[in-house]
C-alpha cells in the first residue's frame, strides 16, 4: 500500500512538473511572439534629426514614405540659421526593410530671414548690432545614411555624411548699420546653407516607424 501511495505522489509530483515546463514555455513563446519583428517594414516614419547643415534643419521633423523596400521618399522642416527650412529628397538603402547603408539625395530651401541682429564688425574697426534681411536661399545636397534598429518594430537610429550645394550665392541686406568688415561679410555667409565647412553635412537623429490598421 506504501508503494501504491508513494508512486502516487511521484506520478502527481512529475505531472505538475511536466505542467509548470509547459505552461513556461507557452509563456515564452507567446512572450516571444509578442516581440517578433513585423512582416513587412512601415510605410512611413516619422523622427526628429539634428546635426550641422542638416537637410531639417538645426532640428528638425523627417517623414520617410515607404515606396518600395529599398526607397523611401523624404520630406522635412524645421528651424535653421537661414530661417526655416525644407527639403525633399529620396534614399536608395543597399539592404533590405530601410537598413544599413542609403544612398541619399534632393533639395532644400531655406526662407530667409527679416531684421536679423548681430554683433558684427565694420570698416571702422569697431563691432556693432547690425539689421540685417537675409533672403530666400535653395541648396542641392548629396549624402550617405547608416541605419541601425532601435528596439522593434522597425524603429531606427542613423548618422549621415554629406555635402550641401549652393544653387545661388548667399543674398542678404543691410538694414542699418555701418558697412560690414570682409570678415563679417565671411560671418554672414557661413551662416547660409552650405557656406560653412565648404558645406559639409553632419547628422543623426531617430525614426520611429508608422503602420496601416
Amino acid at each position: 500500500m506504501k508503494k501504491y501511495v508513494l508512486l502516487l505522489i511521484i506520478l502527481i509530483t512529475c505531472t505538475h512538473a511536466h505542467a509548470q515546463q509547459a505552461d513556461s514555455a507557452t509563456g515564452l513563446t507567446t512572450k516571444k511572439q509578442k516581440h517578433t519583428m513585423p512582416k513587412r517594414p512601415p510605410v512611413c516614419y516619422i523622427g526628429l534629426s539634428t546635426g550641422l547643415d542638416n537637410s531639417a534643419g538645426v532640428f528638425g521633423l523627417d517623414f520617410n514614405i515607404r515606396v518600395t523596400n529599398f526607397i523611401t521618399l523624404d520630406v522635412g522642416a524645421g528651424p535653421g540659421t537661414w530661417g526655416n527650412k525644407l527639403y525633399l529628397g529620396g534614399k536608395y538603402y543597399l539592404k533590405e526593410a530601410h537598413r544599413g547603408w542609403a544612398l541619399a539625395g534632393g533639395f532644400t530651401f531655406s526662407s530667409g530671414e527679416e531684421n536679423i541682429k548681430l554683433n558684427l564688425s565694420t570698416i571702422y574697426n569697431s563691432t556693432e548690432k547690425v539689421a540685417l534681411s537675409l533672403k530666400p536661399d535653395a541648396n542641392a545636397f548629396i549624402a550617405v545614411y547608416h541605419y541601425w534598429n532601435l528596439g522593434k518594430k522597425y524603429n531606427r537610429f542613423f548618422v549621415d555624411f554629406g555635402k550641401s550645394i549652393a544653387l545661388t550665392p548667399a543674398h542678404y541686406h543691410e538694414i542699418y548699420g555701418d558697412p560690414l568688415s570682409d570678415q563679417a561679410r565671411q560671418r554672414v555667409r557661413s551662416l547660409s546653407p552650405g557656406g560653412f565647412l565648404g558645406g559639409i553635412m553632419l547628422g543623426a537623429g531617430l525614426n520611429f516607424g508608422l503602420y496601416r490598421k
